[in-house]
């Protein structure tokens, strides 16, 4: 039995290894710009906004590095579901066209820098990458406890 077991792979996995390449080199994210959420700066300048406060959170707690990459939603998505990003953020409509394409996150709750109410947002994820859903899913659980608990949400 134990040699049976010895030669099973982790479950889940990455079909594409996002995972594993996520914290041997970065985790690549796309972002478009969609205010108050994420706010891109002209050219080379470095996002900023609650979300991506959350995703440098989430690279934080992985001891991994963050890469941004800054275009168009749709070219985004064209690049998530050829598994050269990690995740995308902004731009996302609740009708997208990418929904049965890519991967979603679970769904989690920011407030905008202004005083206002929670929104409820989803990251894009790579399509059938269920090792790295997990982990930013798990992420995300994490995160929403903490915070129900400071803040009352």
């Amino acid at each position: 039995m134990l040699t049976a077991l010895a030669g099973c792979e982790p479950y889940p996995r990455d079909a594409a290894g996002s995972t594993a390449r996520a914290d041997r080199e970065a985790i690549r994210v796309g972002v478009s710009h969609e205010p108050p959420f994420v706010l891109v700066a002209g050219a080379g300048g470095q996002p900023t906004g609650p979300e991506v406060d959350m995703l440098r959170d989430l690279a934080r707690s992985r001891g991994a590095r963050i890469e941004w990459v800054v275009d168009g939603h749709d070219a985004l998505m064209h690049e998530l579901e050829e598994f050269r990003l990690h995740a995308v953020a902004g731009g996302h409509l609740p009708d997208s066209p990418w929904k049965p394409k890519v991967g979603w996150s679970r769904t989690y709750h920011l407030r905008p820098a202004t005083p206002g109410p929670l929104h409820a947002r989803m990251l894009a994820l790579p399509p059938g990458e269920n090792a790295w859903q997990l982990a930013v899913d798990g992420f995300l659980h994490s995160r929403q406890a903490r915070g129900a608990a400071a803040d009352g949400r």
